[in-house]
């Protein structure tokens, strides 16, 4: 009887040996012949799925988050769905989906007038599927969802679904699940938000809901850098391989030069001064000469960029000449620019520290006759007299003295006409006229010397001023501190912007300017127990409508900084239109001070004395 049994074990054995053959010869196949790009394709990797890439953060200078993404949610209902329940099951009623819309009206708050008309409309021709919120909030979800779940009280709920519902709001990290309710649809995305809305907003900018593109300030200037990249991945189907799977390129985080607690302070006292002083628009920034790291760039009015489609924003979100952001933004000046005339003057050698002026009140040149602010002549003066009494003919004289071709040069090189390349978009480069065009006229060198007639912005007047304060070398100033990609920090250089004046020229006329500040009309800038130097700015506005000047409208301004040994702070005010006074030395000189008694705390910069005497016991 055993033998009769062996054929079968030998054909079983046959039959394992001929299936081991094949696996084997199928390895050697694969090993050998098969094309490798075949194992790339989505029938033996896996499923295709689109992974969304996350746009890079920006920090302040401390790493206080200014700008980051949040999930929102496109909600959908499907009407198609609907529809297709109550035509197969009695208890769905089709008057659920005018309810569902009305509650989505309710919680979405949506007041577009087309949106209302096609959500009422009855049937919903040729619509499958209508939208009800584009960017809705987990909480608008979850609100919303309660409402169908109240509506559709025909669906069974479980003990356990009514769990998961009841600590929803406790995952803070777990997408909202739509897909057991019948017609409703969340696509999680990223939005971006601003956790401190309106602070620093003037710097940021913002990201357009429409395109995800970066509007105005850091958003849009570094736009490509911030920007993720969207990707198509694989969803394999085999678990141990989904380390292969690659991710999406998301954006790089900028680190600003901007503190957010000085900003925050500067913004406060920004805001209070034109409360007082009635003023249309402003800006105070405070920089390092040294490294041209800018601490605070206060700007108003100001926009809330969480929500920068409001209409009451229109006016500065459209960005008609650049009132954005007043920092970046160009006019004239006046007389914070007699600081520049005398720095080139001095360096050129056309005059001296104590080279004295006879002011009869007039000074006549190319046609016009320049007058000083009071209308009086002021005698013999200093060099130092006349930037202390900040003395239009005076200064019309020094650039005379200099003649164009000296003059426009140094102003060339102080960066005036030119863009600074802060890093925030929209930057004017401000006007300065050829002196050998057709249109320029000599009685132009006489205004210019004093601020008239050419437009600069604060941040120029900024960079050009830190070659005075830095020892003759001009810093170029920035609102990047850093760049972090894939875990990698690049450090943005500080990078000098020139040398248009001697260390001795920017040493006399810090001492000059230092002497000056402390006369009678700049008396409302000093800070006691610290060295400052500063000027004061008052420049008439040019009314197209009159054609001419009037000197009831005004821009008034300062620039100053200090220690004026070892120069840790420059700060610049200006004010559009005030009404309060028109003269720079009354509004703008407190308020520079308000601003120093803030930074010297914040940055930790002892009194004189004090840090005088620490560095001798060191």
């Amino acid at each position: 009887m055993k033998i009769g049994y062996n054929w079968r074990y030998t054909f079983i054995g046959f039959i394992f040996a001929l299936v081991g053959v094949l696996i084997i010869g199928q390895m050697v196949r694969i090993q050998i012949t098969l094309d490798p790009e075949k194992f790339s394709s989505p029938k033996t990797m896996g499923q295709p799925e689109q992974a969304a890439s996350r746009r890079g953060l920006i920090l302040d200078r401390n790493g206080k988050l200014l700008a980051g993404n949040s999930t929102v949610y496109e909600v959908t209902v499907s009407i198609l769905d609907i529809t297709r329940a109550v035509e197969n099951y009695d208890y769905v009623k089709i008057e659920e989906i005018n309810q569902i819309f009305e509650a989505a009206i309710d919680v979405f708050e949506i007041t577009d007038e087309e949106t209302l008309r096609l959500l009422r409309t009855k049937p919903y021709p040729g619509k499958d599927a209508i939208p009800v919120a584009q960017f809705a909030t987990r909480e608008e979800v979850e609100r919303f969802l309660e409402y169908v779940d109240f509506i559709q009280n025909w669906r069974e709920k479980d003990e356990e679904t009514l769990a998961e519902r009841e600590n929803a709001g406790n995952l803070a990290l777990e997408l909202v699940d739509c897909q057991s309710v019948l017609g409703i649809r969340c696509e999680p995305r990223f939005a971006r938000i601003y956790p401190e809305n309106f602070l620093a907003s003037n710097v940021l900018g913002f990201v357009s809901r429409n395109d995800n593109r970066g509007q105005l300030g850091v958003e849009s200037e570094y736009d490509t850098t911030l920007l993720g990249d969207d990707r198509t991945v694989k969803a394999l189907w085999d678990p141990y391989k989904a380390d292969q799977a690659p991710y999406p390129n998301h954006g790089a985080t900028l680190i600003l030069t901007i503190d957010s607690v000085l900003q925050a302070d500067i913004e406060d006292i920004l805001d209070s001064a034109m409360a007082e002083n009635g003023s249309q628009a402003g800006t105070i920034i405070v920089m390092d000469p040294q490294t041209g790291d800018i601490y605070a760039m206060a700007s108003a009015p100001r926009a809330g960029i969480n929500e920068y489609w409001r209409e009451e924003y229109r006016g500065i979100i459209d960005n008609i000449d650049n009132v954005f952001n007043y920092a970046i933004k160009a006019y004239e000046p006046g007389s914070v620019v007699k600081v520049l005339t005398m720095a080139a003057a001095l360096d050129a050698g056309a005059i001296e520290r104590d080279t004295v002026f006879l002011d009869t009140g007039e000074f006549k040149i190319g046609g016009i006759t320049i007058r000083n602010w009071d209308g009086r002549g002021w005698g013999p003066q200093t060099m130092t007299e006349c930037l202390e009494h900040s003395l239009n003919v005076c200064l019309a004289w020094i650039g005379s003295q200099l003649g164009a071709e000296q003059f426009y040069s140094y102003f060339q090189a102080f960066g005036f006409g030119q863009l600074t390349g802060i890093g925030l978009a929209n930057e004017a480069p401000g006007t300065v006229k050829n002196y050998q065009s057709s249109n320029w006229h000599k009685g132009e060198l006489g205004t210019n010397a004093f601020g008239q007639g050419i437009e600069i912005t604060p941040i120029q007047m900024l960079k050009a001023v830190s070659a005075v304060a830095n020892g003759g070398e001009m810093v170029a100033p920035r609102i990047v501190r850093a760049v972090v990609d894939n875990e990698y920090r690049y450090e943005a250089p500080v990078s000098s912007a020139g040398h248009p004046i001697s260390p001795e020229t920017a040493r006399i006329l810090t001492e000059m300017l230092s002497v000056s500040i402390k006369g009678e009309s700049y008396k409302a800038a000093l800070v006691p127990g610290y060295h400052l130097a500063g000027k004061t700015g008052t420049a008439e506005i040019y009314v197209p409508e009159t054609g001419g000047y009037t000197c009831a409208l005004t821009n008034a301004s300062f620039i100053g900084w200090g220690p004026t040994d070892d120069p840790q702070f420059m700060v610049y005010v200006w004010f559009y239109k005030p009404t309060s006074s028109v003269w720079g030395s009354i509004v703008a000189s407190p308020v520079f001070k308000q601003v120093v008694e803030r930074v010297v705390v914040h940055l930790d910069i002892p009194p004189d004395d004090v840090r005088l005497a620490l560095q001798e016991d060191y």
